[in-house]
């Protein structure tokens, strides 16, 4: 039996509970919902819309967001229903909004959090984005949509996904949600690469590294990893191996060769003080020309 329950906690899957889909009243979120949608669709869940009153809020965009919900909800087949807070806030008051969005997901017992994470100025960055504080409290996992460039979409069906591994961080959430994104029901002729992103010191010749015992070695076992996940999901994954100097640059370069639609990433649970991702991913969502899904384990994992 022991043995048995081990094999349970290392489960493939997501299970049927809702996902919450935090959002403003803004043309900009359609990312989020077409990313909330194809989750729910896949698993079967019903997606809670959370939307925090505020003073910015008009009717004109309020409607307009509830049009391009019930179009969405239309094509992907999934139930929804939308809740909004009680209280209306400042639209600046992201201490209030934040732990609003995270006491919603608690209370509806929800799977996942699905929001918008979009550039935002300096000081704001620095302080801490809404989606930054509530991927820092939620005690579920936290997906971010990331679009640094305006005009980014997640094109229905994608046509190839990325998911990056940095530091050779094997995050399994970030394969399960691609394997979401390939299912029969959304993309089933999508492909998909796993690349291990290998950061180099800045004097040694990638070619040299290529060729090298411990690359070889890297190599393998990575092919080790992506083959137990491709057993695991039933999707078939390629491998790579990308060496780079600098991790946004090259990464933006290889996607924009490679032609990928859509990139994922796992990342950790942040600390209460610091950046919510790495310097490396945020290079990554800063200079990749498409849309990244950040996956962010719950506060208990």
């Amino acid at each position: 039996m022991e043995g048995f329950r081990r094999k349970e906690v290392v489960e493939w899957v997501w299970d049927t509970s809702p996902i919450l889909l935090p959002l403003a009243y803004e043309a900009r979120e359609e990312n989020a919902i077409v990313a909330a949608f194809t989750i729910a669709e896949y698993c079967g869940s019903k997606v809670v819309v959370y939307h925090v009153r505020n003073d910015a809020d008009t009717e004109v965009a309020r409607e307009r967001a509830l049009r391009l919900l019930d179009e969405h909800a239309n094509t992907f087949k999934v139930k929804y229903e939308v809740k909004e807070s009680n209280k209306v806030v400042d639209a600046d008051n992201i201490a209030y909004i934040s732990k609003s969005i995270v006491e919603a997901a608690k209370e509806a017992d929800c799977q996942a959090i699905v929001m918008s994470a979009h550039r935002a100025s300096f000081l704001r960055e620095l302080l801490g984005r809404i989606p930054d504080r509530v991927a820092r409290k939620a005690d579920t996992r936290v997906i971010l949509v990331e679009s640094a460039f305006k005009g980014a979409r997640i094109t229905r069906p994608p046509r190839k996904i990325m998911v990056a591994i940095l530091e050779n961080k094997f995050y399994r959430d970030a394969l399960i949600l691609a394997s979401i994104f390939t299912s029969s029901l959304s993309a089933p002729d999508c492909e998909l690469i796993a690349v291990n992103v290998l950061k180099l010191p800045e004097a040694t010749p990638i070619d040299a590294i290529e060729r090298s015992k411990v690359f070889r070695k890297i190599e393998r076992e990575f092919a080790h990893k992506v083959a137990s996940a491709i057993a695991s999901l039933g999707r078939l994954f390629t491998p790579r191996i990308l060496p780079v100097r600098d991790v946004g640059r090259d990464v933006a370069s290889f996607v924009s060769d490679e032609g990928v639609e859509l990139i994922i990433m796992g990342s950790g649970k942040p600390g209460r003080l610091g950046p919510v991702l790495t310097k490396d991913e945020y290079a990554i969502v800063k200079k990749a020309g498409c849309v990244a899904l950040i996956v962010i384990p719950p506060k208990n994992r």
